[in-house]
């Protein structure tokens, strides 16, 4: 296949343009997660010091003088469920940490791969190749 130098040329522009849109896109879209995990680390904060806060507050009242009622075990009961809920929901933020993570990591590789192939593109031009006959095909 022959390309003449102005189609070199037009397909080289066009493919520079069409890598760095993709590397725009990828940048921009990890921007985003970025964001998002920003929001997600937020809400794990507060639900962890939500956690540590009444995991004090069952330590307390474990020993409070009236530690043995019914009220104050009823208490710690609610406490504790309290403290169950939020470990779920800690460990579904930290899931969706570790996913987003790596969907920024996979982005930035995006990014970068194609500016190199936009910053390669910019000398790379096709080469022709003879064709290949009969005689310089393998025989099976």
């Amino acid at each position: 296949m022959n390309f003449t130098d102005d189609e070199q040329q037009e397909f080289r522009e066009a493919f520079i343009k069409e890598a760095r849109l993709k590397s725009w896109g990828a940048a921009c879209n990890a921007d985003l997660i970025a964001k998002q995990l920003d929001d997600v680390m937020a809400e794990y904060g507060k639900l962890k010091t939500e956690d540590d806060q009444l995991a004090a507050d069952i330590k307390d009242a474990e020993q409070a003088l009236d530690h043995h009622t019914v009220d104050n075990r009823n208490a710690r009961k609610e406490k504790q469920e309290r403290r169950n809920q939020i470990a779920k929901v800690l460990e579904a933020l930290a899931q969706n940490m570790a996913r987003g993570q790596k969907a920024l990591e996979s982005l930035q590789a995006s990014v970068e791969s194609n500016m190199a192939l936009a910053q390669h593109a910019e000398g790379w031009e096709w080469k022709d190749t003879p064709p290949i006959s009969k005689d310089d095909l393998p025989l099976h």
